[in-house]
Formats: C-alpha cells, sequence, structure tokens
C-alpha cells in the first residue's frame, strides 16, 4: 500500500543554502547526496511526494535531472519561488501547482509553498502545509512547514505531522461568528458562523 509524503525547501544544487539556513554538511554535493539517501530511506518506489517547493536553486539542468530521477515515488510540485528561475519546472512531475487541497486518510490538508493566515475550511479541521520560510516562521495547531530545515532533511508522513501539530498552540477564533467566541463571550447573541 503505497503512503504520502510532505517536503520543501531541498534547494538541490544550492550551495549558499548550506550557510544560510545552518544546514550540517561541508559541500553541496554532501547536502545533495544526503537529502536523496534521507528521501529514498523513507519514500518507496510505489509512494507519493508532494514537494512544497524550491526544489532546486542555481543548478545546471543535469544535476536537476539527476537529483529528480534518483528520488523515490510518484512526485508531485507546489510551486515556490525559485522552481520559476531554471529546470525544475520542466521535470517529469506528475502535477504542478500554485495550491492544492489533498486528502490523506480523512485528513484534508492544503498545500501551497506560502503560510497562509487563512484557508478553506480552517474551522472545520483542514490543516495548511507550508514551506519557504525554512523554519523562521512558527506554525500553529493547524499550520506547519514541513520543510527539510524543519524535519530532519527528510520528507515526512501526516501522522508525522499531526503529531508536531499537536505541540503547537491552537487557532482560536474571535470575530463573534463561531462557537469558541459565543463560548467566551456570552452578549454573541446568536451570530451565524461562515463557511472561512
Amino acid at each position: 500500500m503505497s503512503r504520502v509524503f510532505f517536503t520543501s525547501d531541498s534547494h538541490f544544487g544550492h550551495a549558499n543554502v548550506i550557510g544560510m539556513c545552518n544546514r550540517p554538511f561541508s559541500s553541496i554535493r554532501e547536502h545533495d547526496d544526503a537529502l536523496i539517501s534521507n528521501w529514498n530511506e523513507v519514500v518507496q518506489p510505489d509512494d507519493v511526494v508532494f514537494h512544497l517547493g524550491d526544489f532546486a536553486y542555481r543548478c545546471d539542468a543535469k544535476h536537476v535531472t539527476r537529483c529528480f530521477d534518483a528520488l523515490n515515488g510518484t512526485k508531485h510540485l507546489i510551486l515556490g519561488n525559485h522552481d520559476h528561475k531554471g529546470e525544475t519546472t520542466r521535470l517529469s512531475w506528475a502535477s504542478q501547482n500554485q495550491l492544492l487541497e489533498v486528502s490523506v486518510d480523512g485528513q484534508t490538508a492544503v498545500l501551497c509553498h506560502y503560510s497562509l493566515r487563512t484557508w478553506r475550511n480552517m474551522r472545520r479541521g483542514f490543516v495548511q502545509l507550508y514551506g519557504h520560510s525554512h523554519g523562521r516562521l512558527p506554525g500553529s495547531g493547524q499550520s506547519i512547514d514541513v520543510g527539510v530545515d524543519v524535519f530532519g532533511f527528510t520528507p515526512v508522513t501526516l501522522p508525522q505531522i499531526k503529531s508536531r501539530l499537536s505541540m503547537l498552540p491552537q487557532l482560536v477564533f474571535k470575530d463573534g461568528t463561531d462557537a469558541v467566541a459565543q463560548l467566551e463571550r456570552p452578549d454573541a447573541g446568536d451570530a451565524t458562523g461562515f463557511d472561512a
């Protein structure tokens, strides 16, 4: 049975990312080889991986293709800010999107390279997965950076993500139109909710 994984911001071929993000590698070759090895240790050929952007940066087409071809699984791309500048979009991704909703074992995740402040059905349990911030933008109980800098340079499953989400502060809606706000403010009256 195939599994579904998420990751972001691998930055294959981008030598400066090592210093910029304090990645524990002595060279970009070591970096890229480690990310490929980590990926293939958890992802099997019949698994699915959603890469939330910035797959590679500042490297030639041959290197980008070598890295892509070395990775197990059916790979989907959520476009990041660096993916438009180079060979990444020419690779044989199963799909390419700016924003995508996927459902895994009954949990819907909204995928975007960037962190969103609001998203569809956030009040109904949809979670939002993002990258771009390299672990520098704190998430919440419903939104988290799934990039390699946050999750040990390895793609992760939704149960792993949900475990981390459970340790983050929960979102609290206080606009007077939801049950939480009405419980906290008895004077909120009979306001009707809306679909966020």
